[in-house]
């Protein structure tokens, strides 16, 4: 199985979604699960955000690039998505690089272009299934 940003955020932050999320990840353990290495990035930004408006009061993503520029990424966000990571061995895998493909998916499935950069990536590495 192949984990999307979201799910990542909803587990390691409680939110309504928390429980689906923990159900997800702990199935996944079992069965196997990898990221693209997008998610591995965007994951680092949105968990990065979340803890620079908690701790800093950081409102944007202007702010929160000058939060960074001044005091650099925030280290606890590396370590809650490396720790997760780690902790149910998740396989990070090269994103698929095919600018035709991309647009194809884009367009084929009306998806944005970092998702239908999730779906080619996990497509090409045979992983059918995306959470």
């Amino acid at each position: 199985m192949c984990l999307d940003t979201n799910v990542i955020y909803h587990f390691l932050f409680e939110t309504e979604l928390t429980e689906r999320a923990e159900r997800i990840v702990r199935l996944g353990a079992v069965t196997g699960t990898a990221m693209p290495m997008i998610v591995y990035n965007e994951s680092l930004y949105v968990v990065g955000a979340k803890i620079a408006r908690s701790e800093h009061g950081v409102k944007g993503k202007y702010s929160f690039r000058k939060l960074i520029a001044k005091r650099g990424f925030p280290q606890k966000a590396i370590r809650m998505v490396n720790d997760f990571t780690k902790d149910f061995h998740i396989v990070i895998l090269r994103d698929h690089q095919d600018p035709d493909e991309l647009v194809h998916a884009i367009k084929s499935y009306r998806l944005a272009p970092s998702d239908a950069q999730v779906a080619i990536t996990c497509k090409q590495h045979g992983i059918g299934t995306l959470a």
